[in-house]
């Protein structure tokens, strides 16, 4: 007889990863038999080895449910699902609320009054989320209430669930949401025995005698509970059970566990780095950072944030909500030293160090993160910012973090795009932005509106902005946006994403459109700095590529004021995707990525180091200049005069696209535009279309200072793609083959 012995599946390495006690995501529930979105910034809180579990709204104030079990996968960081997200293990629950505030406000009303109903924050004078302290495997959660400071947390009971509260003087009464029952609620006295031992029962203990249980005449199954006014600290307890009698305990003094407790990731991991060489024809050595994939923690790591916390140590957060440091950058990071000292955080795709102090940008929140004890390890997760709006949307990703000489905090935001990309689900303020916070975090800007998917953003010398974007809906390519303070708000190209600042704005054009072949999925760009020795110039500027992995030199030819340009790549061979960087004060230059969408990433995340090789020689264009005849390359070394004045050393393409409602853009004629192709582009996906006219190099003249080569083509036009391939070598042999890709919007 043969027998099948079938494996046990392994599980998922999300099923693994231990992220702490709590979790800051979108989670979605039931409520009474149907499912909902039950927190769009939710606090999930692990009450024990995922057994027990309580959500907590940070925008509505508010427990949504304590329950038995913990949550089913979802997300796209997670399972790579672009629809279905976190879901609650909720079907036993031990008490549940209704969409509300979890505090009423001066008026005694509970109901939803924010200005975009069920999104964003309560009216600031009614409460707010301030951030929550985390001790060990305790969390307390810190919010303002009518003007009152306000601590609390869930427990496991002895029956049930446990509620925590530790109120500061107040100037109103307190009316707090506990609990929706579509029956009664049994209301018991610390002691008393239930009367049917059915449903939902409530006990109340508290340091002040007048803090009191009651129900709403319109919603008998609607359990309050009401603070009264008063200067003293108020300490509470509630222990709330299902089909159980309740029992207090002691009442718990939250505001002792606010000053830092014993680390929970406290194990560093050592690892080793690897120095590279540059490739033939390069002057760029590419060093590996070893990474500390095998942790106690089973922690993911897919690095999409970063900054340097000093010349030694960096920050790295990580798209399932990770950070981590790194130290021992030395000049041959043999030896480096990893530690996680956060986790639980929503998608942090951005890091940013100011004065000592981690900034993350997640999904939610900007988070100010705060070592109480110096212990090394993340006590208080401060919400420096939560202005911005979300939805349940799997696409509208919050990219980077970065800052300008004033301080001014600067992300991207992209638009809730369909699953599959085509289209976008409904819109909202926030969606296809970039976002400015002032220094102190109490300001939220936005700076630029109509953008789809900006993998990143980068803030210039003199505060200039640049972000990536995707091709798709309303974008025919990737692209480079790049504008100034003074022309702000600006508008992008995404119609849908255009908001009210972007009405009667014209369509602010990109320095450049990139074909897919060049980068079909945008990072974030960086300026040189002053003093970097870098084989760039200071203030020169980078972009990386995620799609393809690759580094891009900046050249920027205006035209008058018209800000046009194109790109070169950086001929260095990246193991994953390039996301971040950050210059060292050393000079070189560290670029982190991962793979988690549509990249040709060899490795699922990466840290490395580039760095500039003295002894090499930089064989790529320092410049280039747009005439009104065609175009001028100049080379950092002299040219080889015989191929810089022969016309086969050249081969020029160019070529326009359609920007409309399509999906992406194929590629048309500029020379003898089809009027029919264009307008079919219109109604339906033209990607297929590739139409280049090729140009005429007319003469290739060697300019007086030998680096200098001018290209006179034939009919010079403005040209959405014009591409310039090149074959030469230095005087000393050294061979020089690559291809400019530029847009001109404008002869000079």
């Amino acid at each position: 007889m043969l027998v099948l012995v079938w494996p046990c599946s392994a599980a998922k390495w999300f099923e693994e990863m231990q992220f702490g006690p709590a979790w800051s995501n979108t989670f979605t529930g039931s409520y009474q038999g149907k499912s909902r979105v039950a927190a769009l910034k939710g606090l999930l809180l692990d009450l024990g080895d995922r057994k027990n579990c309580a959500l907590y709204d940070t925008e509505t104030l508010r427990w949504v449910s304590a329950y038995e079990g913990f949550a089913n996968w979802g997300g796209t960081p997670w399972t790579g699902a672009h629809g279905k997200l976190v879901t609650l293990s909720d079907e036993k629950p031990v008490f549940v609320t209704d969409a509300a505030s979890g505090y009423a406000d001066a008026s005694g009303s509970f109901d939803d009054k924010r200005p975009i109903k069920g999104f964003g924050n309560l009216p600031a004078e009614h409460g707010r989320y301030l951030g929550y302290y985390k001790n060990g495997g305790n969390v307390v959660i810190q919010v303002e209430v009518l003007g009152a400071q306000v601590l609390e947390t869930a427990r496991v009971g002895q029956s049930g669930i446990d509620r925590h509260w530790e109120i500061g003087p107040r100037a109103k009464d307190l009316l707090v949401l506990l609990a929706d029952e579509p029956g009664d609620v049994e209301i018991l006295d610390a002691g008393q025995s239930a009367k049917s031992g059915q449903g939902l029962m409530a006990v109340l203990a508290s340091s002040d005698k007048n803090v009191a249980f009651s129900r709403l005449d319109a919603r008998k199954g609607r359990l309050v509970m009401r603070v009264p006014a008063g200067k003293e600290v108020v300490k509470i307890q509630v222990a709330t059970a299902r089909n159980a009698t309740p029992c207090t305990g002691s009442l718990v003094t939250l505001s002792d566990l606010t000053k830092g407790g014993s680390p929970q990731y406290a194990e560093t991991i050592t690892t080793s780095g690897t120095m590279g060489k540059p490739e033939e024809g390069s002057a760029w050595a590419v060093d590996q950072i070893s990474l500390p994939i095998n942790n106690p923690w089973k922690s993911n790591l897919r690095f999409g944030g970063f900054d340097f916390l000093d010349e030694n140590t960096a920050v790295l957060s990580t798209w399932n909500g990770d950070v981590w440091t790194v130290s021992g950058f030395q000049k041959d990071v043999s030896k480096l030293t990893w530690r996680r000292i956060a986790s639980g955080l929503f998608e942090t795709l951005g890091v940013r160090v100011v004065d000592g102090k981690i900034y993350v940008n997640g999904r939610d929140q900007i988070t100010r993160l705060h070592d109480l004890n110096g212990d090394g390890e993340t006590d208080y997760f401060e919400a420096f910012n939560r202005d911005v709006i979300i939805t349940p949307n799997f696409h509208e990703f919050a990219f980077d973090l970065q800052t300008d000489a004033q301080g001014n905090f600067y992300f991207s935001k992209g638009s809730p795009v369909k699953g599959g990309g085509r289209g976008f689900d409904e819109i909202l303020p926030h969606h296809g932005i970039v976002a400015k916070i002032s220094p102190d975090g109490k300001k939220f800007d936005v700076v630029a509106t109509g953008l789809r998917a900006p993998g990143g953003v980068g803030v210039g010398p003199q505060g200039q902005i640049t972000t990536g974007e995707n091709e798709g809906t309303w974008q025919p390519c990737c692209k480079i946006n790049y504008f100034t303070p003074a022309q702000a708000p600006v508008f992008l190209g995404t119609e849908p994403s255009r908001h009210e600042l972007g009405k009667g704005k014209t369509f602010h054009e990109p320095i450049c459109y990139l074909p897919m072949s060049v980068d079909n999925s945008g990072g974030s760009q960086v300026w040189v700095p002053e003093g970097a020795d870098f084989g760039l110039n200071a203030g020169e500027l980078i972009h990386l590529s995620y799609g393809q992995s690759a580094l891009y030199r900046v050249l920027f030819c205006p035209a008058g004021d018209t800000i046009q340009g194109g790109v070169v790549r950086i001929p260095v061979k990246l193991q994953s995707s390039a996301m971040r960087a950050r210059f060292h004060k050393d000079g070189s230059m560290f670029v982190v990525g991962f793979r988690g969408w549509q990249t040709n990433a060899p490795t699922e995340c990466a840290l490395q180091r580039v760095r500039f090789v003295k002894a090499e020689t930089v064989l790529i264009p320092t410049a280039q200049k747009i005439t009104s005849k065609g175009v001028v390359l100049t080379f950092a070394e002299e040219l080889d005069a015989e191929l810089a004045n022969d016309l086969s050393s050249y081969a020029v393409e160019r070529w326009n696209y359609v920007r409309g409602p399509q999906y992406g853009s194929g590629e048309f004629s500029a020379d003898q535009p089809d009027a029919q192709a264009l307008d079919a582009a219109l109604k339906a996906e033209s990607k297929n279309v590739r139409v280049h006219d090729k140009v005429e190099v007319l003469s290739a003249t060697l300019l007086k200072d030998g680096k200098s080569v001018e290209l006179v083509l034939k009919d010079m036009k403005p040209a959405m793609t014009l591409k310039v391939g090149y074959d030469l070598e230095t005087n000393d042999g050294d061979v020089m083959i690559g291809t400019t890709y530029s847009t001109v919007k404008k002869l000079p």
